[in-house]
């Protein structure tokens, strides 16, 4: 069975390390008393993705922030209960995919590899597993891989500060209009009191925009604008006011430095109604259900060190509007969060890990961890 961590005692850890983020950055502190989580080894390792063999981030800058972030805390806490030599090699590499969330399930499932879990955006549409809060997901070579929501982001529409007209997105109108023009979309099409030059569309690389597309109902030109990360995306839109950004909404704004090159569009999605803008607060109340993306963490339970990755994942559900909101996304409604810490800490794992000492204090801890969040 796996734990969840002693609420006071995280609290305090919390704290700490919010603090010395600022003044030292996410790795230096963990690296200071733990020589395993060293920054630039865990950088490498990051970079490297397909070389790593612990986590893996789907979506590259979309939850970089969001696992590094919390990963540092979640090794804090494990320092004040557990010895150096204890932690070292225990999940300490981390990784990328620059594909899509089926790609990336396809090497968790990999016998080959050993990925214990996979941080993914999916669409809280079409991408969300079935049973929700917490599925199953069988592999073909019998592991079992379980899915975990952790909150919601969202998708953005985004425009240089050049551009002085576009003042919101009306979506039907839109998939209308890029369809009637073969998609050649000009301005004047969605508003006719707005230029008649050719809309450029750009995107992230990595983010799988044709399928959002055609989701929206919105055909695209031949030509797009492809950027291989957010700080290109940006820059690129800062000079052309004629750019229109498709990009997830929490690196827009992670990117502080690029804030001044951007300007988010409010949505529209409804005859009449009123243009939305993203916010933590208005995703999942009235921000446009088609933009919406689930934060998902998928754990491969048939490896050898999977108890891991679930406490891992239990400490993020724990402190979870804290960390959420801190990376701009939206966390889990409490009943949801409730339901789902209760589903996760039902999960049996193997009696082999034992032998991990990490694995035993999360055995041990378990009851009262469980009664810290009110089970």
């Amino acid at each position: 069975m796996i734990r969840a961590i002693g609420l006071g005692l995280s609290i305090a850890l919390l704290g700490s390390c919010s603090n010395s983020k600022k003044s030292s950055g996410p790795f230096t502190p963990a690296a200071q008393v733990n020589p395993s989580l060293d920054q630039r080894v865990i950088e490498r390792a990051y970079r490297a993705g397909e070389a790593n063999d612990f986590f893996a981030i789907s979506g590259s800058q979309l939850n970089q922030d969001l696992i590094l972030m919390g990963f540092e805390r979640f090794m804090a806490l494990q320092r004040g209960v557990l010895l150096t030599r204890q932690l070292r090699d225990n999940f300490t590499a981390l990784g990328y995919f620059q594909q899509t969330t089926k790609a990336g399930l396809a090497e968790l499932c990999n016998q080959d590899r050993e990925f214990l879990a996979l941080a993914a955006a999916t669409s809280s549409l079409a991408d969300r597993p079935k049973g929700y809060p917490v599925e199953t997901i069988g592999c073909e070579n019998g592991d079992t891989v379980v899915a975990v929501p952790l909150g919601f982001d969202a998708k953005i529409f985004a425009v240089s500060p050049l551009n002085t007209f576009a003042n919101s997105i009306d979506l039907k109108v839109l998939a209308e209009a890029s369809r009637k023009a073969n998609g050649n979309l000009r301005w004047s099409d969605l508003n006719p009191e707005w230029p008649a030059r050719l809309v450029r569309w750009a995107f992230p690389v990595h983010m799988p925009f044709t399928t959002h597309m055609q989701r929206l109902g919105v055909q695209l030109p031949d030509n797009l604008l492809l950027a291989s990360n957010y700080t290109k995306i940006f820059e690129a839109a800062n000079k052309d006011p004629d750019i229109l950004i498709y990009s997830f909404f929490s690196p827009t704004l992670n990117a502080r430095l690029q804030g001044s090159n951007f300007r988010i569009l409010p949505v529209q999605n409804r005859l009449l109604g009123a243009p939305v803008m993203p916010s933590v607060k208005t995703i999942k109340k009235t921000y446009p259900e088609a933009l919406e993306t689930e934060i998902m963490l998928f754990v491969n339970t048939s490896r050898s060190k999977s108890c891991i990755a679930l406490s891992f994942a239990d400490f993020l559900l724990t402190f979870n509007e804290l960390i959420l909101y801190e990376q701009n996304m939206a966390p889990l409604l409490p009943e949801t969060r409730r339901k789902t810490l209760k589903r996760l800490r039902q999960i049996e794992v193997s009696d082999d890990f034992q032998s991990i000492p990490f694995c035993q204090f999360a055995a041990q801890a378990q009851s009262s961890g469980k009664r810290s969040v009110g089970e």
